[in-house]
């Protein structure tokens, strides 16, 4: 049975940590992962203009009806999942939520968070926490690079009623960057509201004027007094409703992953705490540049890798799978990091286009632990012909149902190239007409990557790293280049200005032309060897003047290199 109910953002604030926490089926906190976007501020300025900031959902509970025992038999009547704690101090190179020990709670009544945890984190951090972010252009390893900052408010800018998108001024300041108090400003420390007992006297002893003494008075109510917290209580021990409650009241906010909603069932039932496991995993991989690889990938790798379902339904996260997961775990990462250590070394780093063919590799790897050079090289096959055709772009969880199913039953990667290139549904293949479209290839698409390494198929991947770069500095196709031919403006990253240089030379490069950067760097004997290299005649001038011929030449030497490629 629930109830609606209200109270103040006070009251509420002051109990997080304390009887207010998070379940496990609840993602973590997104609203700083953009910045720019100020969120938090925009909230706050809500709050003091009256706006409604919508209603919440808490679950009421006993703390003896949440299991602590992990060891519980099956026909218990406790709820077994776990609790986290609400971000205070938001720092964005540990933002994972803590997890509390639940028998370490002094309340007996909790209430749990379904609905309204980035509101209620971002009060939260507003008004008693701290946020540290990584200041704009500032190297991670430098001393001063992470600034911890509080949320302000100034009391002497007073926002435009008739213009909508002029707000009170809420700023996060570091203790040093907070300015002077002057006509125009008096930084008030939007925390301290909850300890002023009468604004009056802290508007006499500060000496601030009637229109700043509104404001403060005004803050002071809308978070301390007014009933501006609006909730639906649900009393109900059924783990089952409230989790239809919850994707019901989530389906229209940001986005929910599914794996945010079956963690809970994963977190029951392994022994081990899979969810600090997970995340942990995934930063890792995240940080060796393979950011597509989120915690549903991983999930899903992981059911893959243990021959489970991969696909997400309820059903699949039964005990069984999840025991297959937990015995595993040691393997299975082991797999995906030679897939990850793999893709680094064909040049794949910040550069897949699709998670599920690190995936794949990784499967493989699982099945067959040592590989041969041979099974290497058809491997950077497959991953080429697959970012190339965009293979993993439709039909996700059957596409890979193909694939994993040819691997179950393949001995060797060149096997698994060879049932892939003949599926009858969907066959991984690269036909002419394929090689006359890469023509019309551009930088920034997945497919491009793939096609300039075929091109340059003796360069060292493995060491060194290499940019894809434009012959003709992109800077220049504009109409301040008088040279360049009017319909050639729009052409600065087609497939025939781009090579791959050594990242080094890359960024000496800069925007020069290409004859004098040649006349700088190479001797006239090896600026033919260049030019040879890169698929351009050694007598070939690089002449803004003379783009045309270049293109109609580069592109003839670039389709007949790729025709014998791929064997046409």
């Amino acid at each position: 049975m629930g109830h609606f109910r209200d109270t103040s953002i006070k009251n509420v604030i002051n109990e997080l940590n304390q009887s207010y926490f998070l379940p496990d089926i609840q993602r973590e906190y997104v609203w700083l992962n953009r910045t720019n976007e100020k969120k938090i501020e925009n909230l706050f300025d809500s709050i003091l203009r009256g706006y409604p900031i919508g209603s919440f959902l808490f679950w009421k509970l006993k703390k003896n009806d949440i299991e602590t025992n992990k060891d519980i038999q099956e026909n218990s009547d406790k709820l077994n999942f776990q609790l986290y704690k609400f971000v205070e101090n938001y720092d964005s190179r540990k933002k994972h939520n803590e997890k509390i020990n639940i028998e370490k709670i002094n309340a007996d009544d909790l209430s749990i968070v379904l609905d309204g945890q980035q509101r209620l984190t971002s009060l939260f951090i507003g008004l008693k926490g701290t946020r540290t972010l990584r200041r704009h252009g500032a190297w991670k390893s430098s001393q001063d690079a992470f600034e911890e900052k509080k949320l302000y408010l100034n009391l002497r800018y007073h926002p435009d009623d008739n213009n909508p998108d002029d707000n009170y001024h809420f700023e996060f300041l570091t203790a040093k960057s907070i300015p002077d108090i002057d006509q125009n400003n008096y930084w008030f420390k939007v925390g301290e509201i909850l300890e002023i007992k009468s604004p009056l006297e802290y508007t006499i002893n500060n000496k601030l004027s009637t229109g700043e003494a509104f404001i403060l008075e005004k803050l002071k109510n809308a978070l301390c007094v007014e009933n501006l917290i609006s909730f639906f209580e649900e009393t109900e021990k059924n783990l089952d409703k409230v989790l239809k409650i919850f994707i019901r009241v989530n389906s229209g906010g940001t986005q929910l992953s599914y794996s945010d909603l079956l963690m809970s069932i994963l977190t029951a039932n392994f022994s081990s705490d899979i969810r600090d496991l997970m995340n942990s995993f995934v930063d890792e991989i995240q940080e060796e540049g393979f950011n597509l690889m989120s915690r549903d990938q991983v999930l899903k790798t992981c059911f893959l890798l243990t021959e489970s379902n991969h696909i997400f339904q309820l059903k699949n996260f039964n005990k069984n799978n999840i025991n297959k997961i937990e015995t595993n775990w040691t393997s299975i990462t082991s797999a995906i990091f030679k897939a990850i250590t793999l893709l680094q070394e064909f040049g794949y780093r910040k550069r897949l286009s699709s998670a599920y063919i690190l995936s794949t590799l990784a499967y493989y790897f699982y099945k067959k632990p040592s590989i041969t050079q041979e099974d290497k090289d058809e491997m950077l096959r497959f991953v080429r012909n697959a970012q190339i055709t965009s293979y993993f772009s439709t039909s996700l969880d059957n596409t890979l149902t193909i694939v994993a199913d040819i691997i179950k039953n393949s001995n060797s990667f060149q096997e698994i190239n060879e049932k892939l290139s003949i599926h009858s549904k969907k066959p991984l293949k690269i036909l002419e007409s394929d090689v006359e479209n890469m023509l019309y290839l551009q930088y920034g698409n997945p497919a491009t990557l793939p096609v300039l390494q075929l091109l340059y198929p003796h360069l060292d991947y493995k060491n060194s790293t290499f940019h894809i770069d434009h012959i003709y500095p992109k800077s220049k196709f504009n109409t301040k280049n008088k040279a360049l031919p009017t319909n050639y403006k729009d052409q600065a990253h087609n497939l025939y200005n781009l090579q791959l240089l050594q990242g080094s030379e890359n960024i000496a490069k800069r925007a020069k032309d290409p004859e004098v950067w040649l006349a700088e760097n190479y001797s006239q004997d090896k600026i033919k060897g260049y030019k040879e290299r890169n698929y351009i005649h050694p007598e070939f001038n690089l002449a803004w003047e003379d783009i045309a011929n270049f293109e109609k030449n580069r592109s003839q030497e670039i389709l007949a290199a790729l025709k014998k490629v791929f064997g046409f």
